[in-house]
């Protein structure tokens, strides 16, 4: 069985999940277990000012949504050939079977988000 796009999409799109209720709760939620972060106190210092600004983890969890997805879709542009690296060489993503997943990832990872009812 060969992967595909979809598989690596789903991956990201679930890790970028993760990574954005992690840290949404880890900001909006004072007693959200700390113990993976290498520094608690900017963490602390941060739940303080947004509870007292009244910014919630909703409010949050929809910017580090954003910003995931901005860093996914760079990452992704730069397999493709879509940046400054490609004047240096290009990168390919191929399976175990040296099959690459192809060109447009970037696109097609947005589309994927948008298939997903994710974007």
């Amino acid at each position: 069985m060969n992967v595909t796009k979809i598989d690596l999409f789903e991956d990201i799109a679930v890790s970028m999940e993760f990574w954005t209720k992690s840290a949404s709760k880890a900001l909006t939620d004072r007693h959200a277990n700390l113990g993976w972060v290498e520094e608690e106190e900017p963490y602390k210092k941060i739940q303080e000012a947004l509870m007292d600004s009244g910014v919630n983890e909703l409010d949050v969890a929809k910017v580090f949504s954003e910003l995931f997805r901005g860093f996914a879709v760079s990452f992704l542009t730069a397999l493709d050939g879509g940046t400054a690296l490609a004047e240096k060489g290009r990168i390919y993503v191929v399976d175990e079977n040296d099959v690459r997943l192809g060109e447009g990832l970037h696109q097609d990872f947005v589309g994927h988000l948008l298939d997903t009812g994710r974007l």
